[in-house]
């Protein structure tokens, strides 16, 4: 932004300019939430849980890192395995196993094998607050097995728990494969609902 002089002249030209940014910072935020979702469906990053596949809208996915130690925290929820630093950032590791109420998938932490996968801090409303702080969370797989682009499902906004009788109130739905192309299905995972049920 260049120098302006002081004046009214000087502040309507710093006003106009500020809500300009502001325009094409919420064009952009409009942009990036379209992005993942199309008229033929939504895709989702698949993930295998032992036998298992769950698929997480990768709108909601920061980054994909192998497995790597962490460190337990005693009297925590169930399906927390523990924190790990990330980029200077202390970084709760749920089991998405655990997290569904399944057996336990998680990876052994001190194998090879393995991925965590970080959610992006835009799920923040979805987790308890505790004077206005949001833990960054990952979910530990065994494996990520790719994207899929998914139909969108429409049970998953109205608010029906469990809409396809999955047995499980954080399955939004069911996505078929396809053996044509080699797409696995996969239960499609609402998050939000998931991160309420798991967090205290």
């Amino acid at each position: 932004m260049e120098a302006t002089s002081s004046g009214p002249k000087g502040h309507q030209r710093v006003r106009m300019d500020r809500d300009l940014r502001a325009e094409r910072a919420a064009a952009l935020a409009r942009r990036g939430a379209a992005a993942g979702e199309s008229e033929t469906g939504v895709d989702h990053l698949v993930c295998a849980c032992g036998s298992e596949r769950y698929g997480l809208p990768v709108t909601a996915v920061a980054q994909i890192l192998p497995m790597r130690p962490c460190t337990p925290m005693p009297g925590a929820v169930p399906a927390l395995i523990g924190l790990v630093a990330l980029s200077g950032r202390i970084v709760g590791v749920l089991s998405l196993a655990r997290a569904l109420g399944r057996p336990d998938a998680a990876p052994d932490p001190e194998s090879d094998g393995g991925h965590l996968v970080v959610l992006r801090s835009a799920l923040s409303h979805a987790q308890p607050h505790h004077q206005g702080l949001v833990q960054p969370l990952a979910f530990a797989v065994d494996r990520v097995l790719g994207i899929v682009r998914a139909a969108g499902s429409s049970a998953a906004s109205s608010g029906i728990a469990d809409p396809d009788g999955l047995g499980n109130e954080a399955a939004s739905g069911y996505a078929p494969g396809a053996t044509s192309d080699g797409r696995p299905d996969f239960v499609v995972i609402d998050l939000p609902r998931l991160l309420r049920r798991v967090l205290p």
